[in-house]
C-alpha cells in the first residue's frame, strides 16, 4: 500500500518525533510504499530511508538516493516541505536549519497561514507525485487541517500527541477552530490512551464518534533488560568513537555555572546554553557511564527533554530527600541545561538562599521544603547531554528507577514504556496518559500504585517516597518486577502493533 505520513518536525527527541520515526520504519519493513513529510535535517542518519528530497507546490525536487539503506520489501521516501524560514513549535528549542523558531501562540495571522499554505501545496503536490492510498497526520494542529485542506474530508487519520491540545489548542480560540476543522472531517482520530482522547473531544466534540486507541510502541529489541555494566561500557565505548561529543558541553562549563549562580546572573545563565551543540552528548559522557558501570550504589534516572514542563527538577531534588543513598544519571538536551545544573550545586550545598532565587527567576519548581536525606552514602548526579536512539536502550537499562515527572499532561508517556522494556522500574507522575501507562504496568504485577506518584506542592516528598519504596524491595522482587514489567511492553507494546492498527484505521483513502 502506498501512505502518506505527515509530520512537521524531526525524526528524533520527542515521542511524536520517534513515534512518527518507528511507525514509517515498519511500515516500509513490511512491504508498504512509504512517503514521509517531515523537516529533519539530518536524513542520511536513518537507514531506513531509501531516497530524500524537498517538495513544494510544484512537486518534489530532485531526489538523494541511499545506496547504504538497509534491505526491506518496502520502500520509504522523506521530503521536507519548503515552508520558509519560521518554523513554529509546541515548546521552543533549538531547531537546526530556521533561523525563526516560534511557538504557534506566538504567529502572527499571516505567519500562520503562510505555513499551513505552505505545507497544504506541498502535501497535495507530494500526494500526487507518489499516488498515496492511506494517510497518516500528526497532531491536532496542524496536522489535521493540513491534510483536509490537502486531501479533503474523510481522507485522513489524524494522531493526536498531547503536545497540540496543551501548547496551543487550550490557549487559544483560532487553535480550537483549527482542531475543529481537521479532526470533525477526519478519517479517524487516534490516540495512544482514553485520557488524551477525551481531553481531546472535550474541544472537538465529534472525536467521540471518531476515536480510535492505538497505543505507541517500543523497539523491544533495542530495549531490552541487560546487566548494568555490560550496557553503560558497550555505551561508553560506542560514545568514545563518536566525533560529534567535541560539539557538546565541556565540564569547564560547571565553573561558569557556579560563577553565574553565585551572583544570582538569570542572563548568564540563560546565554551558557547557546554555547555548545546541544544535539550531541557531551565530550566526557563515557567517562561518565564508565564510572557509573563499577558503582555499587543504585541509579535513579531520568531520560528526556530538559524544558521546565518535564519537571527533571523534581528528580533532583527527590533524589537528595530518599533514604536510600544512589546516584543519579540525568539523560536529556534543551535551554533548561545550565538551570538544571544551577539546581544540583545548590542542592548539594543545602543553600536555602540561592534555592529560593533558582524557583523565583529560573521556572524551577520543587514546592514546599523538602526533608533532607538521612542516609549515609554518595549521591552524585551525572548529566551526559543528549543520548539518541544508540546510546538510550543502554542508558535506560542501567537505570534501577527510571522517574517521569512530567508536571503537564502526558498523552502516553513512551518513554516511560521504553524504561519498563529496558528493565528500569518506573516512578511516573500519577496523572494524564502517564497515569494510563503505571495502571497497565501496577495490574500486571498487581501492585496498585507501586510504580507512580501523587502531582502537586508535595511532589517532592512524594516522588522521594516512591523512589525509597521500590530501592527498599529485595533485589531479587525487584528482579522479578523487572522481567514482568519488561515482559508486557514485550507483548503489548511493540510498534509492529501500533503501524497495523494505523494502517487498519487508516485503510484505502476514499477517491
Amino acid at each position: 500500500m502506498r501512505v502518506v505520513v505527515w509530520h512537521g518536525w524531526l525524526l528524533e527527541g520527542s515521542g511524536s518525533n520517534v513515534a512518527t520515526a518507528r511507525v514509517c520504519e515498519v511500515l516500509r519493513a513490511s512491504g508498504h510504499d512509504v512517503m514521509l513529510l517531515c523537516q529533519e535535517p539530518h536524513l542520511e542518519r536513518f537507514e531506513w530511508i531509501d531516497a530524500y528530497g524537498s517538495v513544494g507546490a510544484g512537486g518534489p525536487g530532485e531526489l538523494t538516493q541511499r545506496r547504504d539503506a538497509s534491505r526491506a520489501p518496502g520502500r520509504c521516501v522523506v521530503l521536507r516541505p519548503v515552508i520558509g524560514p519560521t518554523l513554529p513549535v509546541f515548546v521552543v528549542d533549538r531547531y537546526e536549519g530556521f533561523d525563526d523558531v516560534k511557538r504557534f501562540v506566538d504567529l502572527t495571522p499571516d505567519e500562520l497561514e503562510t505555513y499551513l499554505h505552505r505545507n497544504v501545496e506541498a502535501v497535495k503536490a507530494a500526494v500526487a507525485w507518489h499516488g498515496s492510498e492511506a494517510a497518516i497526520f500528526g497532531h491536532a494542529i496542524p496536522g489535521g487541517a493540513i491534510a483536509r485542506r490537502a486531501l479533503g474530508p474523510h481522507r485522513a487519520v489524524v494522531k493526536i500527541h498531547g503536545s497540540d491540545l496543551e501548547y496551543a489548542v487550550r490557549h487559544q480560540a483560532r487553535y480550537q477552530e483549527l482542531a475543529h476543522e481537521g479532526l470533525a472531517s477526519a478519517l479517524a482520530v487516534a490516540g495512544p490512551g482514553r485520557e488524551v482522547l477525551e481531553r481531546t473531544a472535550a474541544f472537538v466534540p465529534e472525536v467521540r464518534d471518531l476515536s480510535r486507541v492505538v497505543p505507541p510502541g517500543v523497539d523491544v529489541t533495542s530495549f531490552r533488560p541487560r546487566p548494568r555494566a555490560e550496557a553503560l561500557l558497550e555505551a561508553a565505548e560506542r560514545l568514545e568513537r563518536d566525533p560529534t561529543t567535541s560539539r557538546g558541553r565541556r565540564a569547564s562549563m560547571d565553573a561558569d555555572v557556579a560563577r553565574a549562580l553565585s551572583d544570582h546572573d538569570r542572563d548568564a545563565l540563560d546565554a551558557l546554553a547557546g554555547t555548545y551543540d546541544q544535539d550531541v552528548p557531551d565530550p566526557d559522557a563515557a567517562t561518565r557511564l564508565r564510572y557509573l558501570a563499577v558503582t555499587d550504589e543504585p541509579v535513579v534516572g531520568y531520560l528526556g527533554k530538559f524544558i521546565p514542563q518535564k519537571g527533571v527538577e523534581l528528580v533532583l531534588a527527590a533524589h537528595r530527600a530518599t533514604q536510600h543513598p544512589s546516584s543519579a544519571l540525568i539523560v536529556g538536551f534543551g535551554s533548561h541545561r545550565e538551570w538544571l545544573a544551577a539546581l544540583d550545586i545548590a542542592l548539594a550545598s543545602a543553600d536555602d538562599a540561592t534555592l529560593e532565587w533558582l524557583t523565583s527567576a529560573g521556572s524551577i519548581v520543587i514546592g514546599r521544603p523538602q526533608r533532607p536525606a538521612t542516609a549515609a552514602g554518595r549521591r552524585d548526579v551525572v548529566f551526559t547531554g543528549r543520548l539518541d536512539h544508540r546510546y538510550a536502550p543502554a542508558s535506560l537499562a542501567a537505570m534501577d528507577v527510571q522517574v517521569v515527572p512530567s508536571t503537564l499532561p502526558e498523552a502516553f508517556g513512551m518513554v516511560a514504556a521504553e524504561g519498563a522494556a529496558a528493565g528500569a522500574l518506573i516512578m511516573v507522575a500519577r496523572h494524564s496518559g502517564l497515569a494510563e501507562v503505571a495502571g497497565a504496568l501496577e495490574a500486571e504485577v498487581g501492585r496498585p500504585g507501586l510504580f507512580s506518584f501523587e502531582p502537586g506542592d508535595d511532589a517532592v516528598r512524594h516522588l522521594a517516597d516512591g523512589i525509597d519504596t521500590l530501592l527498599s524491595l529485595p533485589v531479587a522482587e525487584r528482579d522479578e518486577l523487572r522481567a514482568a514489567v519488561s515482559g508486557f511492553v514485550a507483548r503489548e507494546w511493540t510498534w509492529d502493533r501500533t503501524a497495523a492498527r494505523l494502517l487498519d484505521v487508516a485503510g484505502p483513502a476514499p477517491a
